[in-house]
């Protein structure tokens, strides 16, 4: 069984839908924080578990007969290495063979504040028991959205990448 986590959010959605054409919603496990945001996914026959990345005592629980966990990176900054670590913690003592990680692009060179907790996760992640995935995507395309109207106003994308171009890639 596939277990995504964050599966009330944005990724952790479309993931699940795109899922859903592919397999049967009984080898799919959502793991939200709130079980009732995901209740529709629950009536089409996905199992649901809830977890907190911050209370190691429900993950484990949450991951006892999962095969693969989607880690989809905590959005809580300065907290996701320990958060991560917990997962990681959790999905070793329950016997997953393989989590997938949704990490920072060039998290092993880049300068972003953000890369660091990456940096740690991976690290965590490469050490384990665990089969590994990592996945180094860009910002997310749906992230500039906020910044459409003043792109069409003024026919440019302003962002911090100085004359280098935008490598993004859709949720």
């Amino acid at each position: 069984m596939i277990l995504v986590t964050g599966a009330s959010g944005q990724l952790g959605r479309l993931v699940l839908e795109q899922l859903l054409q592919h397999l049967p919603a009984s080898k799919l496990a959502a793991g939200v924080r709130s079980p009732e945001r995901v209740a529709d996914l629950q009536a089409r026959g996905v199992n649901i578990r809830t977890l907190d990345y911050s209370q190691p005592e429900t993950l484990t629980q949450a991951f006892q007969d999962i095969d693969t966990v989607l880690l989809i990176s905590s959005s809580e900054v300065g907290q996701r290495a320990a958060q991560h670590q917990n997962v990681i913690t959790a999905a070793e003592k329950a016997g997953v063979k393989r989590l997938v990680y949704t990490s920072l692009l060039h998290a092993d060179t880049s300068p972003l504040g953000l890369a660091e907790e990456h940096k740690l996760t991976e690290a965590r992640l490469k050490a384990s028991s665990l089969e590994w995935v990592i996945l180094r995507n860009g910002w997310y395309t749906e992230n500039y959205l906020a910044s459409l109207p003043a792109a069409l106003e003024h026919h440019v994308l302003i962002g911090c990448a100085g004359k280098g171009r935008i490598t993004s890639a859709t949720r």
